[in-house]
């Protein structure tokens, strides 16, 4: 079971206060006990050893000791552009993205689009990406962006760095090659998949149609392949 904590906020040696979720996780869950240790992060990339000095009041008092640089994320940073998928599928998207290191995730309003997440649910996202990134032991927490017109993620996302659009028309994944350096943008249309209109658009930016397989696949399932893809062809090992 992990004992890594977030933290927000820059890290500094010394006193710490942990309180609210944190603090009842490692007090109440972990039973995490008086001079024993734990990790912090803070989601920029730095984490720090911290021991557990005394605890009173649901309040966790802790002394840290010198933060230091744990980045864990692929050698490609990733902007990883999805449609939002029904119920509880979007959060499981959310972990998956989050454990495989994208950088930034943003939630595409289509011409097909069927959902698109107000405040609330995207502070319940974000709420996912921390707990998923103290499992997983990634350091730096992946940016989640509001909701966004395709046209507009094409004009400023794909118009700048070109990328991949996920379509069973393209070229096979395995014919393609990252870039040696990022960041690279992938984008997943919604179930009924993107208009030939949105297709034009995007290619004419400069991105590429790139194919998963012969199968159709579900809007979460191909963000996951896009974002193993990418850390893997990233020199991720």
């Amino acid at each position: 079971m992990t004992r890594r904590f977030f933290v927000a906020g820059p890290l500094a040696p010394g006193p710490l206060r942990l309180e609210g979720p944190q603090a009842h996780h490692l007090l109440h869950v972990l039973r995490i006990g008086t001079g024993e240790s734990v990790v912090l992060f803070d989601g920029s990339g730095l984490e720090a050893s911290a021991e557990l000095t005394s605890a009173a009041d649901g309040v966790a008092n802790l002394t840290v000791r010198k933060p230091h640089a744990a980045n864990t994320d692929p050698p490609v940073p990733l902007v990883l552009g999805a449609a939002v998928p029904k119920g509880d599928r979007f959060g499981w998207l959310i972990e998956k993205a989050t454990e495989l290191g994208v950088q930034r995730f943003i939630p595409l309003i289509t011409e097909r689009s069927v959902v698109t997440p107000g405040a609330g649910k995207l502070d319940k996202m974000r709420r996912t990406i921390v707990e998923a990134s103290k499992q997983c032991g990634r350091s730096r927490l992946m940016e989640l962006d509001s909701p966004l017109p395709w046209g507009h993620f094409v004009t400023r996302e794909m118009a700048v760095a070109g990328g991949w659009v996920a379509h069973p028309s393209g070229v096979s994944v395995e014919e393609i090659t990252c870039p040696d350096a990022g960041p690279l943008v992938a984008a997943v249309g919604p179930e009924g998949g993107f208009t030939d209109t949105e297709l034009q658009l995007a290619v004419q930016a400069g991105a590429k149609l790139v194919s998963l397989g012969p199968r159709i696949l579900r809007i979460e399932t191909a963000a996951v392949a896009l974002a193993a893809v990418v850390a893997c062809r990233g020199g991720e090992e």
